[in-house]
C-alpha cells in the first residue's frame, strides 16, 4: 500500500518534473515521471488507484500553469488587453508581436503532461477491466467506457489548445512511461487540421458512453459530461471549418502530411505527389484517390459547419431542458422569463436598483445552469492565481490592477449607445470587465474579482455621478481569494458558436439568418436593459436617445419587411458580441487566428476584426505569424538542427538564437 500512494503522489507531482527552464534526456516533453524506480505493478490494482490519475489529469490543467499560459496565448496577444506593470517586457514584446522562442511562455510541456495522464487513464483502463482479466470486481467495462469517454473529451481539449496556439504540433495517443522512452521518443509535428480531425472522431465514436450525471454541480461543471463533450465538438468543428476553408491557398507545406476526413494521409510537402506506382501525378489525393483541391476541402468545411451547428443546438436545448424545468417549479417565474428564446439568466430589478444576476450566477456562484465545463477553484486546495497575478487583486479597499488592465479599445466609447465595438453606456459588461470610474490612467479588471454587481442608473453607467452610492460594485472576492473558476464553456459560448457557424456557411435562407443574428442579439439585449426597440409602445420620449434597432423585433428588415441582412454581416456582428462576452477569458487572440485561417487574409482580419497598432499588423503579414513559437529549448531536444523532427514555426525563426 504505501508504495501504492508513493506511485500516487509522484505520478500526480509529475508537472513539476516538465516546468523547469531546462530539460535533460528524461525531462523533455511528454514524461510524467521517471517510472523506473517504482514497480508499476504495485499499483493499478483497483479503481480508485485509476481515478487519482483521472483526477491528476484534470488537477494538470487547472493546477499545472496551464490557465496562464491559455492568457497569454489566446488573450494577452490581442486588443483586449494592455500591459499595465512596464518592467513586463516579455509581455510588452508579446503585444508588439515580437516573440522570442526562448521565453519559458511558448513551453507547451505542461499540456503534454496532461496528455500523458488521459493517455494513461485510458490505456489502464482498458487492461484493467478486460473481460476474463479484471482486476476489481467494481470497475466494469461499462464503467470504463464512461471514463474513456471523458478522458478522449480532455485529452482533445488539451490538443485543441495545442492547435489554436501552435497549428501544428506533435500527436501523442499513447502513454510514455520511462526515461527511455521519453529519450527515444522524437515524434514530428502533425498539422492542426489532421489532430483536430483525429480528436474529433475519436469524441464522435465515444460520446454515447460520456457521463451525464456525476452528482454534484461541481463535478457536473468541472468535469466533461456529455453536455460538455458537445460543446467542445461543436467549437472543434467550427476550428476545423476555418482551417479547412482555402486550404490549398494556405501555407500547409511545412509539414508532411495531412489526414483529411480520415481517408488515409495525403502528400503536403513542396514535391509532387506520385501514384503508387512512383509516377509524378498533379495534386494530391487521399489514399481512397479523392482529389485534395479547394472544392473537397470547401466541402469538407460545410459539413463541419453543419456540425458545429448541431452539437450547438444539442447543448442549447439540454440547458433549455433544464430552465423549463425549473420554471415549471417556480411560482415567481416573469413573463420575460416564461417567453424568451433561451434559456438565459436575466436582471434582476429591487426598488430603485438592479442587480446583474447573470455575472452573480456565472462568475459570482459559478457552476451556473449557464455554465458548461469551468475548471474548479476553492481558494483553500486550488487556487487560480492566474487572476491575481495577471488581472487585479482586490484588497484595502481598492481593486489593482496587476500586470495587465483593460485596453482602451474595450472603453474609448462607453459614452455612447451601444457603439459597434466596445461597450456602451448601457452595457453591463463594461462595470463586469473592469472598474470604469478608478483614476488610474489603465483600469484595472474587475472579471473573477467581483462577485456581485448592482445599477442604480441602468440607462447611463458611465456617468460619474460621485458618492460610492453611484458605483456598481457590491462585493470582491476576499483580498488574496483565488477561488474564481476558470470558464472553458458556457451557454453564451454555445450561442455563439451556432451563430458564427450559421454566419460562416454564408447561407442567403433567411430563417437562418435571422437566428444567426437572434443568438446574438438575445446576448446583447439581456446585457443592455436599458435599451428599447424603435417599435416599443412602451418607450418615453425621454428614452429616444436609447433606442437600438437591435433590440427590436424587426432589426434588419427595410420598410417593407424584407429582410436584408447578410451572413457576412452576422459573422463581424458576431466577432464584436464575442469580444464584449469574452474578455479575459483567454479566447479573444484564438478569434482572430481563425478568421485569419477562414479568410487566409491577415490584413484584413486585423483591419475589420481587431484593433491593433500598424507595426503589428505589418509583422502578421504571414498566416504563421498569428501562431506562436516552439519553445526553443523543445528544439534542443527534438529540433531539426538536433538530429529530432521538429521546425521552427517560419515567421519566428529569425529570432532563434542559433
Amino acid at each position: 500500500m504505501k508504495s501504492k500512494k508513493l506511485y500516487t503522489k509522484l505520478l500526480l507531482a509529475g508537472s513539476l518534473v516538465l516546468t523547469s527552464t531546462a530539460f535533460t534526456s528524461c525531462d523533455d516533453f511528454l514524461t510524467i515521471l521517471p517510472t523506473d524506480q517504482i514497480p508499476e505493478e504495485n499499483f493499478w490494482q483497483d479503481k480508485a488507484d485509476l481515478e487519482n490519475v483521472r483526477a491528476g489529469a484534470y488537477q494538470q490543467l487547472a493546477n499545472g500553469g496551464q490557465t496562464e499560459k491559455i492568457l497569454l496565448w489566446g488573450e494577452v496577444r490581442s486588443d483586449n488587453l494592455s500591459v499595465n506593470d512596464m518592467s513586463q517586457t516579455n509581455l510588452t514584446y508579446l503585444q508588439d508581436a515580437v516573440l522570442q522562442p526562448n521565453l519559458g511562455m511558448f513551453d507547451w510541456s505542461g499540456f503534454y503532461t496532461g496528455i500523458n495522464y488521459c493517455n494513461l487513464v485510458m490505456e489502464q483502463g482498458e487492461a484493467m477491466t478486460k473481460p476474463g482479466a479484471e482486476v476489481d470486481p467494481s470497475f466494469t467495462r461499462s464503467d470504463y467506457r464512461a471514463i474513456r469517454a471523458e478522458m478522449t473529451a480532455l485529452r482533445s481539449l488539451y490538443y485543441f489548445y495545442l492547435v489554436r496556439a501552435y497549428r501544428d504540433v506533435p500527436y501523442i495517443s499513447s502513454s510514455i512511461r520511462t526515461d527511455e522512452q521519453a529519450t527515444s521518443s522524437k515524434p514530428a509535428a502533425m498539422p492542426g487540421v489532421a489532430i483536430l480531425g483525429d480528436c474529433i472522431d475519436s469524441l464522435e465514436a465515444n460520446i454515447a458512453f460520456a457521463p451525464e450525471n456525476y452528482g454534484s454541480d461541481a463535478k457536473n461543471k468541472g468535469q466533461f459530461t456529455k453536455l460538455s463533450s458537445h460543446a467542445l465538438l461543436a467549437d472543434m468543428y467550427l476550428w476545423r471549418a476555418c482551417m479547412l476553408k482555402n486550404f490549398t491557398a494556405k501555407g500547409n507545406s511545412l509539414y508532411a502530411q495531412v489526414n483529411l476526413k480520415n481517408k488515409g494521409m495525403v502528400n503536403i510537402s513542396d514535391v509532387r505527389n506520385v501514384n503508387e506506382q512512383g509516377v509524378e501525378i498533379d495534386g494530391y489525393t487521399t489514399k481512397d484517390g479523392q482529389a485534395i483541391n479547394d472544392t473537397y476541402c470547401n466541402n469538407l468545411a460545410n459539413e463541419c459547419l453543419q456540425k458545429a451547428i448541431d452539437h450547438a443546438d444539442w447543448v442549447i436545448n439540454k440547458i433549455r431542458e433544464e430552465y423549463d424545468k425549473d420554471l415549471a417549479e417556480s411560482s415567481m417565474a416573469t413573463q420575460e422569463e416564461l417567453s424568451q428564446p433561451y434559456p438565459l439568466y436575466l436582471n434582476e430589478k429591487s426598488g430603485m436598483s438592479v442587480t446583474d444576476m447573470p455575472y452573480y450566477y456565472n462568475f459570482g456562484q459559478q457552476n451556473s445552469r449557464e455554465s458548461v465545463l469551468e475548471l474548479q477553484y476553492n481558494g483553500t486546495n486550488t487556487f487560480n492565481s492566474t487572476v491575481n497575478n495577471y488581472m487585479s487583486q482586490y484588497s484595502s479597499g481598492t481593486l489593482n490592477a496587476k500586470k495587465m488592465a483593460i485596453s482602451a479599445n474595450l472603453i474609448g466609447s462607453a459614452t455612447s449607445v451601444a457603439p459597434d465595438a466596445g461597450f456602451g453606456r448601457t452595457d453591463f459588461r463594461l462595470f463586469e470587465t473592469c472598474n470604469y470610474f478608478s483614476k488610474e490612467a489603465k483600469k484595472p479588471i474587475s472579471k473573477f474579482v467581483v462577485t456581485t454587481l448592482s445599477y442604480r442608473d441602468i440607462t447611463d453607467l458611465a456617468a460619474s455621478k460621485g458618492g460610492a452610492t453611484s458605483l456598481p460594485f457590491d462585493a470582491y472576492r476576499n483580498p488574496g481569494d483565488n477561488s474564481a473558476h476558470w470558464p472553458v464553456y458556457r451557454l453564451a459560448d454555445i450561442m455563439l458558436i451556432k451563430a458564427e457557424a450559421i454566419a460562416r456557411t454564408g447561407t442567403t435562407d433567411v430563417a437562418k439568418l435571422k437566428e444567426g443574428f437572434q443568438l446574438v442579439n438575445e446576448l446583447f439585449k439581456r446585457n443592455n436593459p436599458a435599451l428599447v426597440g424603435p417599435n416599443d409602445p412602451l418607450a418615453a420620449s425621454t428614452d429616444e436617445e436609447l433606442i437600438n434597432e437591435r433590440v427590436d423585433s424587426k432589426y434588419g428588415h427595410d420598410d417593407k419587411g424584407n429582410f436584408i441582412k447578410t451572413a457576412a454581416e452576422l459573422l463581424v456582428l458576431t466577432y464584436r458580441e464575442r469580444q464584449r462576452e469574452f474578455v479575459c477569458e483567454g479566447k479573444r487572440w484564438f478569434d482572430l487566428v481563425r478568421q485569419a485561417e477562414a479568410s487566409n487574409d491577415t490584413k484584413t482580419t486585423l483591419g475589420t476584426y481587431a484593433s491593433v497598432k500598424s507595426s503589428v499588423r505589418t509583422r502578421l503579414s504571414d498566416l504563421w505569424g498569428f501562431y506562436i513559437p516552439i519553445y526553443s529549448e523543445e528544439l534542443k531536444v527534438n529540433g531539426i538542427e538536433y538530429g529530432g523532427s521538429l521546425y521552427q514555426n517560419p515567421v519566428w525563426d529569425r529570432y532563434t538564437k542559433k
